[in-house]
């Protein structure tokens, strides 16, 4: 019974989400009371289509949380642990497979479908009708997958032998994946999720203005605070998932490149240059061309990011089995968004003018954000090209080739050097000039600090890093062969005193337009200090706000930069004996035991327990932990539990990787330089978008 609701709420919202999408875009063509009713007719099924995918959500909660076995969904992502955590991880299994996260996604599209159309519910104007139109197609289409593939559809019926007569199962099958079960799991697919709904209506309000021949900034200023809501959340996911993978995965890092992250990266860094592009068509009228292009690849590599998890084409600890309707389906919207786009763009050519993106000076505000534009809107390409690379023909350049992290790294670094640069200059610029005179008075100040915070990283990297770099070469193994692939030791470090220099300049130039703008505040308003900084925040939050974000990047760029150029990793094998103890970089780690017993839900847990001291100061225990692995009885599957001691320059990572066939433990320890900077730097970044979240109306 459960299933066939389901299955019909499914349909039904299907149908609804169609019929709304013909009625608002043949609305805007109609006249008088058959317009209004068109229009107000389709704004209401936006609305029920909502509904009914909220009831679908709910249907399935329901289920998790009363152990309803009857759907198949629920056999295979029910949470089978005796976790403090358990009723969180109910909830977070309507997510947590292939099928319940598609409905989720689906669901949120809508819910931003239905909350536009809440917003604008008395304006009704054509912009947000053809706009809604587009996203209810979005919707429908999304809907569809569920609707017409087994494969996706979270409604299926369990088969009859999988269950008792009471609705129970008759034995242990399925159940949530492991490794999803960790506080950050919870909370990362639906932030991400959440940034990746968003991404689409920009897209449909920049369809919308092609539509209906409106090209002011009026679509912009409909949709600008939903595209910084959404990159928010993108950032918000990125950052989570970078934390589960560091610890539960036991990459021992948090970013390896792989194909779904790559699919969060490069939709995350399209949003960079829409948000920007947004900026430049509100305040000054220009960037329309790279506004709607922006907003049409980002919602394309949106798009691309599900359709490589469930197309089966690439690789990744992520994906989901193959699925040839989801593949079809995908793959048809992105092609559709783009020769949208090219169509669009061809038929309001002449209306979008000829001159209103070309940059006078590049050495100004426009030049860096026409830069930064193509930077990162060309980084994106390139990581959805080398991401996708190995399910292309072998007669394109890369076509077969599965590309490895290190080329990854090799192309992202320098990129990565020029954006920064590109940040720490581009505000003290002019908009359309920038006067020599004025810009080197400005620059005095955070040269000066610059120089001072530069002379510090440069004695840690002489101090830390550089020998850090030789003891990995020492060590050998496959990260010395990989460390060695990056390039002669003179441009590795080359590299590291540029990014670090880069930095240290946008750090020192963020706080010095912070703390120009409170002394500003402190003059003209004659306010106290603390009053100014709140009152900076609260009357310029846009501003303020990126100022915060753009200070945190050179945190981050700091953390990365340690944590992942110069990580020291080694396996280390102990025989078990109590009091035995290996040394690696200064560090000595102690075994004090080990156990293996199972929990009550007859999953099998191995641990071992290590003093951690320095190096010839084995009296003094800096840290005790125990890193342990647990093995699933229903699939065999192993999960690592690691940990981690935090210093305030470096991280000690520490994952026991089971027994070797001699039965001796393996240990694989990482001492991972900086990496605070890389977590402190993200939040203040994150904190800084937010703030830079003002409300700004539209009527």
């Amino acid at each position: 019974m459960v299933s066939i609701i389901g299955n019909v709420m499914q349909a039904l919202a299907l149908v609804f989400a169609l019929v709304s999408a013909v009625l608002l875009l043949a609305g805007v063509k109609l006249g008088g009371a058959r317009k209004d009713r068109a229009v107000r007719t389709g704004y209401a099924f936006t609305h029920v289509s909502f509904g009914l995918l909220t009831a679908c959500i709910g249907v399935i909660l329901v289920c998790m949380l009363t152990e309803n076995y009857s759907l198949a969904y629920v056999v295979s992502n029910y949470p089978a642990t005796d976790s403090p955590l358990q009723p969180l991880y109910r909830v977070s299994a309507v997510w947590a497979g292939r099928q319940g996260s598609l409905l989720l996604w689906t669901w949120l599209i809508a819910a931003f479908g239905a909350a536009q159309a809440h917003a604008r519910r008395c304006a009704k104007d054509d912009l947000t009708c053809v706009a809604l139109g587009v996203t209810e197609i979005v919707v429908a289409l999304f809907t569809a997958t569920l609707v017409f593939s087994a494969s996706n559809n979270p409604f299926m019926a369990t088969a009859a032998e999988y269950l008792n007569p009471d609705g129970t199962l008759v034995s242990k099958i399925g159940g949530m994946n492991p490794l999803l079960m960790h506080w950050a799991m919870i909370l990362h697919p639906p932030a991400t999720f959440i940034g990746y709904a968003a991404m689409t209506i920009p897209f449909a309000y920049a369809m919308a203005a092609f539509i209906t021949g409106d090209l002011s900034a009026r679509w912009v200023e409909l949709c600008d605070r939903l595209a910084v809501f959404g990159f928010i959340f993108l950032s918000i996911g990125m950052g989570l998932g970078a934390v589960w993978a560091y610890v539960v995965l036991g990459w021992g890092g948090f970013w390896a490149w792989d194909a779904v992250e790559n699919a969060s990266l490069m939709s995350w860094l399209t949003c960079v240059a829409m948000i920007h592009s947004f900026t430049m068509y509100r305040k000054r009228g220009i960037f329309k061309r790279w506004s709607m292009f922006a907003a049409t690849i980002t919602f394309i590599f949106v798009v691309l990011g599900t359709f490589i998890t469930r197309s089966g084409l690439v690789q990744s600890v992520h994906a989901f089995a193959e699925d040839p309707v989801s593949t079809y389906f995908f793959l048809a919207i992105m092609v559709a968004s783009g020769l949208a786009f090219l169509l669009g763009l061809l038929y309001r050519h002449g209306e979008l003018g000829e001159d209103d993106d070309q940059v006078e000076s590049m050495v100004s505000k426009n030049g860096t954000y026409y830069l930064t534009n193509i930077v990162m809107i060309m980084a994106g390409v390139l990581v959805a090209y080398l991401t996708v690379s190995s399910a292309l023909p072998s007669w394109m350049p890369l076509g077969g080739a599965v590309v490895a992290a290190g080329a990854y790294n090799a192309v992202a670094r320098p990129v990565a050097v020029v954006v920064v640069l590109l940040m720490a200059v581009c505000p003290l610029l002019g908009w359309r000039k920038t006067q020599g005179p004025a810009f080197l008075r400005h620059m005095r100040w955070p040269l000066v600090v610059a120089a001072v915070i530069f002379a510090i990283e440069l004695v840690y990297f002489a101090l830390t890093l550089v020998p850090t770099y030789y003891g990995i070469l020492a060590d050998g193994g496959s990260a010395a062969a990989a460390l060695a692939e990056q390039g002669p030791a003179v441009y590795y470090f080359a590299l590291t005193v540029v990014a670090l220099a880069s930095a240290a300049l946008l750090l020192a130039t963020s706080g010095y337009l912070l703390v120009r703008g409170v002394r500003a505040r402190m003059k003209n308003k004659g306010e106290s200090a603390p009053a100014a900084v709140i009152n900076l925040f609260r009357r310029s939050p846009a501003q303020a706000g990126g100022y915060l974000c753009h200070l945190g990047v050179a945190v981050v760029v700091i953390g990365l930069v340690g944590s992942m150029m110069y990580v020291r990793e080694v396996t280390v094998d102990l025989a078990g004996e109590a009091g035995e103890s290996a040394q690696v970089g200064e560090y000595v780690l102690t075994l004090t035991g080990s156990e293996r017993y199972s929990d009550s839900q007859d999953n099998e847990i191995m641990r071992v327990e290590l003093d951690v001291a320095r190096a010839g100061e084995e009296g003094r225990v800096l840290g005790h932990v125990a890193p342990s692995m647990k093995v699933a009885a229903a699939t065999s599957q192993s999960t690592l539990d690691a940990a981690v001691l935090t210093f305030p320059t470096e991280d000690l990572f520490i994952a026991f990787q089971g027994l070797n066939a001699d039965g001796s433990l393996s240990i694989n320890v990482k001492v991972n330089p900086l990496i605070l900077f890389t977590w402190v730097g993200g939040a203040v970044s994150t904190l800084g978008i937010v703030l830079a979240f003002a409300p700004r109306r539209a009527t």
